[in-house]
């Protein structure tokens, strides 16, 4: 579904490459594109990242290293703004190093992580097999996905060394669209997820992961 010509410069430079396999489609969603890499994929362990994102060269190692521990269903990796060209994107910069970073290194300590990013994230396939793949009913299938991780049994991990460096919105008006994006997202996987909160079933979901987020970006956000 790309038109940006990505799918020319991939075959161009990695057509002889057996560990590349490029796929082109109709654009259909992202969910639909993972979903249809998910089907693909020979190895359990599942990396993904978005489109804007770069790896250094140990972030997969690190989130994969994880995954000797067969609870874990998903490790959440330590996502950057790597365009740090001007007061828009700086401010961002600023923000994923504290109110997203930090907070999902004391929600990890908790076990109540509540997003994997889609920009650097680490799945177990069986996981993501047992959950149907990635959800397409919600804008966000990262957060709706993590979600349903734990519900389903599996622990989820934060691993701040697994670094990436995504691209941030450069103008107000982008950044605006992004975090509507963001919070009407959120507000599907919160209603999506209803049944989960203070629910005895999933303790530190229930009671500490879900109330967090009504608490901190629905509530105080809209306040």
């Amino acid at each position: 579904g790309s038109t940006d010509g990505t799918a020319a410069e991939v075959d161009k430079h990695f057509a002889g490459d057996p560990r590349v396999r490029l796929m082109s489609f109709e654009n259909g969603g992202k969910a639909h594109a993972l979903n249809r890499g998910l089907v693909h994929a020979q190895g359990e362990i599942i990396v993904a990242l978005d489109a804007d994102t770069q790896f250094p060269a140990k972030t997969i190692r690190r989130l994969t290293r994880w995954f000797e521990d067969p609870t874990i269903g998903a490790v959440a990796g330590n996502a950057l703004v790597g365009n740090r060209i001007n007061l828009v994107t700086r401010w961002q910069a600023l923000e994923y190093v504290t109110a997203q970073n930090l907070e999902r290194r004391a929600l990890a300590a908790l076990g109540a992580v509540t997003v994997v990013p889609g920009a650097v994230g680490a799945w177990r396939k069986t996981a993501l097999e047992q959950l149907g793949g990635y959800p397409a009913d919600t804008l966000a299938e990262d957060q709706d996905l993590t979600l349903a991780v734990q519900q389903a049994g599996w622990r989820v991990e934060f691993d701040p060394a697994a670094r990436a460096y995504t691209e941030a919105p450069d103008t107000v008006d982008g950044l605006l669209k992004q975090r509507f994006r963001w919070s009407f997202g959120t507000l599907q996987c919160l209603w999506k997820h209803r049944k989960a909160l203070f629910s005895l079933k999933y303790p530190v979901l229930g009671f500490v992961a879900l109330p967090q987020i009504w608490l901190f970006q629905i509530i105080l956000a809209t306040a």
